[in-house]
């Protein structure tokens, strides 16, 4: 457990040296500095990913109850999000620069699918409110 915190204390301390380079070091889009920034958001966000997807799997396999709940849980967050990619109009929009249609494809997905979890963060927060309620 001491290692797990000293590892969480390193990359806070290299993620604010970063990030406070990056804010001084970045003047405009062309920046070497700003390259140097994405690349440790990129290794952060692996790292949450490797971490995100590894613990349940540990987990699921210690026994059957909890790895049948982590395949329904996977086939449910497939359908969302196939479901969100078939609905997606993937418009384009007038930019400087060229965007392929893959891209406004898969940034409407990501718009919908962030609108669907919002909606089911709010549904659970009124129904939990009411549940309460109704228990007292």
């Amino acid at each position: 457990m001491k290692k797990m915190k000293l590892v969480e204390i390193v990359l806070l301390v290299v993620s604010v040296v970063v990030f406070i380079i990056a804010f001084v070091g970045i003047k405009n889009i062309d920046s070497p500095m700003l390259n140097v920034y994405l690349g440790w958001v990129y290794i952060l966000m692996a790292c949450a990913l490797v971490a995100t997807l590894a613990f349940p799997l540990v987990n699921a396999f210690k026994n059957k109850k909890s790895l049948i709940k982590l395949l329904v849980l996977i086939a449910a967050v497939v359908v969302i999000f196939g479901g969100a990619y078939l609905i997606a109009p993937g418009s384009p929009v007038e930019m400087n620069n060229e965007v392929p249609a893959s891209q406004f494809k898969f940034a409407d997905t990501a718009l919908y699918v962030v609108y669907l979890f919002v909606a089911g963060a709010f549904i659970a927060l009124l129904w939990s409110g009411i549940r309460k309620a109704i228990k007292k």
